[in-house]
């Protein structure tokens, strides 16, 4: 007579699972409130390891949004960028590509011709000025954008349950702030 290894059942495993969350969610709630009262009371140095340590988080961070996108991440943020500036602007302008992504007009050229060879994208010339090129997504270019936002999308659902929605929004908009003061400094030493 044969016996099986008695062990828990795919519904316990998937309710302790469910209870690890929760408690992990709760941790990340409690951390995000301790470390903004910490803040306000205690500054403290930044050093040579923070600086390694942000290469490395956002070296992470790259390679992470790389594993769930089909296309190169430079690609998929030019196309968020089209859609976003004919969104509010309607025609999209080469020129204005490049000072939106703070792209040089090389690197944006050589990114639209790939756009465009695969079919995402179409250039044209003004039709009042020829000087002026205009960009816009293909319905190809906005499938894929529709794709590729709806299963990241559904990524970050997954990480907003987990991680919680303030500790989430928290994020987003640190590193807004984060990009935008990295930027300016940037600018700044890059004048001197």
């Amino acid at each position: 007579m044969e016996f099986e290894e008695a062990g828990p059942s795919e519904q316990n495993v998937q309710q302790m699972q469910s209870e690890e969350d929760y408690h992990e969610q709760e941790r990340c709630q409690r951390n995000c409130q301790a470390e903004d009262s910490d803040s306000q009371t205690e500054h403290q140095t930044i050093c040579t390891d923070d600086y390694k340590e942000l290469i490395v988080q956002m070296r992470k961070s790259s390679l992470l949004f790389q594993q769930i996108s089909s296309v190169p991440l430079g690609e998929l943020t030019m196309l968020l960028a089209i859609s976003r500036q004919s969104e509010r602007v309607g025609s999209v302008r080469v020129s204005g590509l490049g000072t939106a992504m703070k792209l040089s007009r090389p690197a944006v050229s050589r990114m639209l011709h790939v756009l465009e060879k695969k079919g995402y994208i179409q250039m044209k010339n003004g039709e009042e000025d020829q000087r002026y090129v205009f960009v816009s997504l293909t319905e190809k270019g906005q499938e894929l954008l529709h794709q590729e936002l709806a299963y990241g999308y559904q990524v970050l659902e997954k990480v907003r349950d987990r991680m919680g929605d303030r500790c989430l929004t928290d994020y987003l908009h640190y590193c807004g702030k984060f990009h935008e003061i990295l930027s300016e400094e940037i600018t700044k030493l890059n004048k001197k």
